[in-house]
């Protein structure tokens, strides 16, 4: 590691190795297809084994598996048994006392108990620190608290005498995570206890019979639950938290005392043992779970959880065993990434979390923090997330859906959020920065399979991304710059040429450099992303997933009317319009463009296989995109107008200025800028026109631009990722212009402007060399 990563504290820092050199080696053999990647997201899904998978696949392969509902299933029946007891043991408990009740996940758990608790008249209090399905859970009760953090260990770290004398016929919900899917602040589970001692009650006009809800989704991935000890009234669990397969599967466990304080009034098939159509009787089946558990289960899912069992004993690993290595390598991560500073002595890390890693009693193994610059401002988690891609490491941003945590933390008051949204910022976009305040966060968590190298990895890639080591302070952006790009100021009359056309017949793929004049159509540049390429899921791929896609060349033969696709020294030819008769017969596909549901017809096996071959992904295919008709519905422009497009990402037409790319790379490092000529960075941004101006940034300022007599109009900027830091000749990746993008426009990272015609219908033409006035 850099010397930065070291620190004077040897004892925090230093790797505490929990696993054995045997064990270690064991599970890294299960996880061989994580390669050079870096996952660090097992707050949000942990990973299956490979040997588990393959388990499940042979048990499925070997077995019959029937409804359980049909009277030939015991085999199936038994083997759903098996599981739920597998689930108990694995929480220290057992049919006696608790209940198994699968269901879709967590969250589906979580909505089971606020439609069937018992409130009375009674409270729905929950800990500000909670997932947004508990929020949910708000409209199923009349009154409902928030308890802050504080004052919850205020409250409930005290006993509590129960006075029964008291109670009356309200029942009082107290819902809290075992975790913090935001921090990773463990609660203590002796509040359970307190809680059922009545120890909120003094915060009530009038008392409770108290019941607890433990949501022990993101706890029990990485620690024991011990039901022995501590034995909350419910309790919601999503097994793939645990196991990473299978996913849309978890459990309500309930307690067999508390059991009376559900009633479900829907019923659904399995779940009686009588019901009359004509009149509004049923009798239900005696047992919670077959009255809870409407249809049929998920069977063949549930008896995959056999296997995730499986695959830790094989591992010789426990809970315990689990939660001391993660918080191990958690913990070395937190210090090495609080130490590191700018060299002007700025902490590179916000870090938000209530402990130090003093104690894996309290703290679970989630790091949650935001970036800043060497001049205090902070670095967005969207510009956080391109980076990480761009070197291979898997993480979290935004507020991982827990409102209560993200606006403690960030300290965000209700106005703030109100401004924010206002702002245009929803849950789970990209905004991340509004008015230089961040809206999220980021965060990295560890699983089972989890090392200490990947802490390495990720704290190499703040190092080398983020972390400024020479005495340079955040230049000032020229203001005539910094007005432009934030749309203050006043709109010129300017004057340029056109240096360039790219066509990108194949999306992501190679360009066509024009010579001489192009057909425009309503549509974009005649063949302008026309084509495109699927993976065997039937999503687009691009090439922060394919990088060798920069160096597959189309190549348009209109003598003989046909498009040719070459790499290196292989080629394949098709032809370059669809048949007459080739809607009737095409094999028709759906796929999405950002979002958009786009029409395209599979242009056949043979270039699907070359595809494969040459570019080294099973089950690519080409598509091609169907031509508007009655019967084929086209794409929209994202900007907001009914504009008709081309499989580009947000709009018809890109637009690079020349002088803005020049601008940028005298700012690049001198050790970055031998492979990044002019030439190499105007590729990397794959603009259709390419626009020497007099002077950086000025086309960001016109609202009309004329390329001759052909007018275009303004319809928003370019918002770059990682995509720029692909070398279009060699596929190969690098950190910059990214890096110096962002540094110098204070994390913006727009660069170029869409474009669209004001006039789609005409026939027209554009011409390098033409002059362009804005």
């Amino acid at each position: 590691m850099e010397k930065s990563l070291k620190t004077e504290n040897k004892i925090q820092n230093e790797k505490c190795y929990v696993y054995s050199k045997e064990q270690a080696s064991k599970i890294r053999c299960e996880f061989s297809r994580l390669k050079d990647l870096c996952y660090l997201d097992h707050a949000g899904a942990t990973l299956y084994s490979e040997k588990q998978l393959a388990n499940i696949f042979t048990d499925l392969s070997n077995n019959i598996y029937s409804n359980p509902h049909s009277h030939s299933s015991e085999f199936t029946k038994d083997a759903v048994d098996i599981v739920r007891y597998k689930v108990l043991s694995f929480v220290k408990t057992s049919p006696d006392q608790y209940s198994v009740i699968f269901t879709s996940g967590a969250t589906h758990a979580l909505k089971l108990i606020g439609e069937t608790f018992e409130f009375n008249g009674g409270t729905l209090a929950y800990l500000e620190d909670n997932h947004t399905s508990v929020l949910g859970m708000r409209k199923f009760a009349s009154n409902f608290r928030e308890l802050k953090v504080e004052e919850a260990f205020n409250v409930l770290s005290n006993p509590a005498d129960s006075n029964s004398e008291l109670r009356n016929g309200k029942n009082g919900l107290f819902v809290y995570p075992a975790q913090s899917n935001f921090a990773g602040t463990k609660y203590p589970l002796s509040w359970i206890k307190t809680v059922k001692c009545e120890a909120l009650n003094h915060l009530f006009a009038t008392p409770e019979n108290w019941y607890t809800l433990l949501d022990a989704a993101c706890f029990a991935s990485t620690n024991q639950l011990d039901l022995h000890q501590y034995q909350p009234d419910f309790i919601s669990i999503s097994f793939y938290k645990i196991f990473g397969y299978p996913t849309g599967l978890g459990a309500l466990l309930v307690k067999r005392s508390s059991e009376n304080a559900l009633t479900k009034t829907y019923f659904g098939g399995g779940t009686v043992l009588m019901a009359l159509s004509a009149q509004n009787v049923m009798i239900p089946k005696p047992i919670i779970y077959e009255q809870f558990e409407d249809g049929t289960i998920s069977f063949l899912s549930i008896s995959s959880l056999r296997h995730g069992f499986d695959i830790l004993q094989t591992l010789n690993l426990t809970p315990d065993l689990i939660s001391l290595h993660t918080f191990n390598v958690a913990k070395y991560t937190f210090a090495n990434l609080m130490e590191m500073h700018h060299s002007n002595g700025t902490a590179v890390a916000e870090l938000y979390h209530d402990t130090k890693f003093e104690s894996v009693k309290t703290q679970g193994s989630i790091i949650n923090f935001n970036l800043k610059r060497p001049n205090g401002n902070y670095v967005g988690y969207s510009e956080v997330l391109h980076f990480a891609n761009l070197n291979g490491v898997h993480l979290r941003t935004g507020c991982f859906c827990n409102p209560g945590a993200c606006q403690k933390y960030l300290k965000l008051d209700p106005d703030k959020v109100q401004n924010q949204f206002e702002a245009g910022h929803v849950c789970g976009d990209q905004h991340d920065l509004v008015d230089g305040s961040p809206t999220g966060s980021v965060r990295i968590s560890f699983g089972y399979m989890s090392t200490f190298e990947d802490a390495d990895k990720f704290l190499q890639m703040i190092e080398t991304c983020f972390v400024s080591h020479s005495n340079f302070q955040s230049l000032t952006i020229d203001r005539t710059i910094d007005a432009s790009l934030n749309g203050t100021r006043n709109r010129l009359e300017i004057t340029g040429k056109l240096v360039n056309i790219y066509v990108y017949p194949v999306k992501s793929c190679a360009p066509l450099a024009v010579k001489g004049s192009w057909k425009l159509t309503h549509i974009g540049l005649e063949y302008d992303r026309r084509w495109m390429i699927v993976n065997s899921s039937g999503a687009c791929v691009s090439q922060k997933k394919i990088g060798k896609l920069c160096t597959l060349k189309p190549i348009l033969d209109f003598s003989r009317k046909m498009l040719k696709l070459k790499i290196n020294d292989s080629e394949i030819s098709m032809p370059l319009e669809p048949e007459e008769n080739a809607s009737s017969n095409a094999n028709f596909c759906n796929s999405k463009v950002c979002g958009d549901k786009v029409q395209g017809f599979d242009c056949g096996n043979e270039v699907a296989e070359w595809l494969s071959a040459n570019l080294g992904e099973f089950g690519l295919r080409l598509l091609r995109q169907c031509d508007f008709t009655a019967h084929t519905s086209g794409r929209h422009s994202t900007q907001g107008e009914q504009t008709l497009m081309s499989l580009a990402n947000k709009a018809e037409y890109l637009v690079i200025n020349m002088r803005t790319a020049q601008w940028l790379r005298e700012r690049i490092p001198q050790d970055d800028l031998l492979c990044l000529t002019l030439e190499s960075i105007l590729l990397r941004f794959r603009a259709n026109f390419v626009v020497d101006f007099t002077e950086p940034f000025v086309e960001n300022d016109l609202a009309i631009l004329l390329f001759n007599d052909v007018a275009f109009k303004f319809t928003g900027h370019c918002r770059r990722c990682q995509m720029i830091c692909i070398d279009q000749e060699t596929g190969e990746k690098s950190k910059e212009p990214l890096r110096t993008l962002s540094k110098e426009l204070n994390g913006q990272m727009r660069f170029g402007i869409y474009l669209s015609r004001n006039d789609s219908l005409g026939q027209y033409y554009i011409e390098t060399g033409s002059s362009v006035k804005g």
